[in-house]
């Protein structure tokens, strides 16, 4: 029986300039172990001790070289499932406001795109990706309502 497993976060960055919304996704390194070479947006492990939030504060800065501007929970939780070690991953998920786009990439990643919302969804592959992504419109860009999710 698949075991389930919590330990890791997925965030969704995106910046407004003039009204317009713009999605950040993230190029995996070629030589990465796990989906190299695969377009995605944020993601990382939660290390021992530490929550889902400080991990997503963490890996933002890490993988961005950003802090928020501002940053929600999405009322989402991404999943998907490793069968070479037979688990099933529940994920939760985060969107950061970012105040500019010039991004300092990690190691982790060799390229990196500002996409409109169409664009974004030609470029995740992973099906939690274009799922959080679809959740932040619904309960954060378009709801007047988002301040419930609203972590700072």
């Amino acid at each position: 029986m698949p075991e389930i497993r919590t330990g890791s976060i997925q965030i969704h960055p995106f910046t407004k300039v003039n009204g317009s919304v713009s999605f950040l996704v993230l190029k995996r390194s070629k030589t990465y172990k796990i989906y190299p070479g695969m377009w995605q947006v944020i993601t990382g492990t939660i290390d021992k001790g530490e929550t889902a939030l400080a991990t997503a504060l963490r890996e933002l800065r890490e993988e961005t070289g950003h802090s928020p501007l501002k940053f929600w929970h999405i009322p989402f939780i991404g999943q998907f499932y490793d069968y070479r070690k037979d688990i099933i991953h529940k994920i939760p998920v985060f969107a950061a406001e970012l105040d500019n786009d010039i991004i300092d990439l990690s190691d982790e990643h060799d390229e990196y795109k500002w996409l409109s919302y169409d664009e974004l969804n030609n470029h995740l592959e992973l099906p939690s990706h274009r799922e959080g992504t679809r959740y932040l419109m619904e309960y954060i860009l378009n709801n007047e309502r988002n301040k419930h999710f609203r972590i700072m």
